[in-house]
Order: C-alpha cells, then sequence, then structure tokens
C-alpha cells in the first residue's frame, strides 16, 4: 500500500512539473505574449550609457571656471620691463590667434589685483603667462634643481627655455636671472616641497624639473601662490585645476576611472593624490589610460594644448 502511495505521488509531481513546462514553453505561442518567469530567465543587465556618463564625468572635472585664488599684481609688468616678454611679439603671437580682450592686454601694461579666473578659453593664455615667470624668476628651485646643475651647460636647450620665442632674449638666456618674486627661505622650501609631489601627464617629470612650458607654468603659479598666502592644501586643489584645463583628456580619463574603479566622484579625490607621479606622470597616466582602453571605458575630450607657444 505504501508503495503505491509513493508511485501516485511520483507520478503527480513529475506530471505537475510537466504541466508546467508545457505551459511556460507554448503559452506564449498561443497568445502571442511573454510569459515572465524569472526563476529561469534573469533580467538583463542594463547597458550603461557611456557618452551620458562622460558628459557628468567631464562637467565635474573641468569646469566652467575656477579663480585661483591670486593674482598678478605687478608681476606681469615686470616682466614686460626685463624683456622677458616682449610685448610686440606677445600681441602678434595672439593677433593670429584671434586677438586678446582689452582686459588681457591691459595685463602687460598695469597691475592687476583682479583674481586669476581660468576657463577653457584662456587656460593657454594664462600658462603662456606664467610658463616665462617660472623660468626667469630667480629662485633656488632652479639654481639648486636638474637645470640649474647638472645640465646648466645645455639650459637653454630644453622645451620650457629654448620653446619660449617671445621674449627680449632668447629663453635660455632668461633663465633664473630676474628677482620678479622675493621669497623668504620658509617660502622657497615649501614651493620646492610641492613642486616635487606635482607631476604632468606630458612627461615624467615633476614641477622641481621644469624642463617643459607646462612645468614652468606651473612653477610659476606655486611662486605666485605661496608668496600670496595659499595655503598648501588650496594650492594642490588649484593646480590640480589648471592641470585639468591643459590636460583635459588625461584628467576626463582619470574621472573615469575613479569613478568606475574607486568608486570615488571626483569632488572627493585627493588632489595631492592625483597629482603625484602614479596618476598625473607620462608613465603613471599611460597604465591608466591603456587600462580604460581595454575595457571600453575611454572617452574622448577635445582642448588642450602641446608644449609650445
Amino acid at each position: 500500500m505504501k508503495n503505491l502511495i509513493n508511485r501516485h505521488y511520483i507520478t503527480g509531481l513529475v506530471t505537475g512539473i510537466l504541466i508546467v513546462f508545457l505551459v511556460f514553453r507554448f503559452a506564449p505561442l498561443l497568445t502571442g505574449k511573454e510569459i515572465a518567469f524569472n526563476l529561469f530567465k534573469p533580467k538583463p543587465t542594463p547597458t550603461p550609457d557611456m557618452a551620458k556618463i562622460q558628459q557628468e564625468i567631464t562637467k565635474a572635472v573641468i569646469p566652467d571656471e575656477v579663480n585661483l585664488g591670486i593674482s598678478f599684481k605687478d608681476i606681469v609688468v615686470k616682466m614686460v620691463e626685463a624683456g622677458v616678454i616682449d610685448k610686440d611679439k606677445f600681441f602678434k603671437l595672439y593677433e593670429e590667434r584671434g586677438g586678446l580682450s582689452q582686459e588681457e592686454k591691459d595685463l602687460l601694461g598695469k597691475s592687476s589685483d583682479k583674481p586669476i579666473v581660468v576657463t577653457a578659453a584662456n587656460s593657454g593664455l594664462i600658462l603662456n603667462l606664467l610658463w616665462p615667470l617660472g623660468i626667469a624668476n630667480r629662485t633656488a628651485i632652479l639654481s639648486e634643481g636638474s637645470m640649474g646643475t647638472q645640465y646648466n651647460k645645455e639650459v637653454g636647450n630644453f622645451a620650457s627655455t629654448g620653446g619660449w620665442t617671445v621674449g627680449k632674449e632668447a629663453g635660455g638666456k632668461l633663465f633664473n636671472r630676474f628677482s620678479l618674486i622675493a621669497l623668504t627661505p620658509d617660502q622657497e622650501a615649501m614651493v620646492k616641497d610641492i613642486a616635487q609631489n606635482i607631476y604632468r601627464p606630458c612627461c615624467g617629470n615633476s614641477t622641481y624639473f621644469p624642463d617643459c612650458n607646462h612645468g614652468a607654468a606651473m612653477l610659476g603659479f606655486i611662486e605666485l601662490a605661496v608668496s600670496q598666502g595659499l595655503s598648501k592644501e588650496e594650492i594642490y586643489k588649484k593646480a590640480l585645476a589648471l592641470n585639468t584645463y591643459w590636460f583635459p583628456q588625461t584628467y576626463v580619463e582619470l574621472g573615469v576611472y575613479f569613478k568606475n574603479k574607486k568608486d570615488t566622484p571626483w569632488n572627493k579625490v585627493d588632489p595631492k593624490e592625483v597629482l603625484g607621479v602614479t596618476y598625473s606622470s607620462g608613465q603613471g597616466y599611460d597604465v591608466i589610460d591603456k587600462q580604460l582602453q581595454n575595457e571600453g571605458l575611454l572617452p574622448k575630450v577635445n582642448g588642450g594644448g602641446g608644449c609650445g607657444v
């Protein structure tokens, strides 16, 4: 009797499973509609909208404008008077690029206490005003660094010196020559410490070795910022903003990397960490770039410039 009950139970169970299978197999053919059966057919993972993600990250990484928290004061005027900047050459250069506004022209002839506000449109001009300051200002950073010691006989051959062609003299002759910003020993030490921690993705060097225009311009910015009392924290923050305008492709990629790989939005990243060798040097950036390419996460950004005026 017991065996008979078991056989009936098993037969009923098998029949029930068969009926359920047939219903879900053939009902769509009869009704013309899909029947959701999540146990056998999981919902597909939605494909992320990479264009939208890139747009959001680009906006976060490269804002419309950034106030650097410093002003040029009389520094640009001093560079013109010393021949570090040849005003005629400089204006001619920008006439070929559409010209400068009157306010921008005034920077070369008048002291200005207005805060330096950087945008994508004027970031190249800011670069070209900070660059000559970085190579011409007399400082221990230059005299005691590699360019002033190991390479002092070849100092005019670097991109930052030989590439500066809008001064009264060749860039190599302007190197470490003029007292444009007077820094105390403590300020010099602070500039050195910060410069050694800020890299640029066009090469593998830190700002302490300013052998290209971006390195020289960053050094000029740090000197201005330290002389005007900005804290280290603020200087790293503003330095990262400058680098994002000068190297937009690099830093939008880093924005994608931090968002997707570290679950960290751009406004939460540590500027000093991002500016370090792991992310902002040429070799560090290449590692991130290849990883994003391999995973189909590589964004495409326009803007930025090369290592010339």
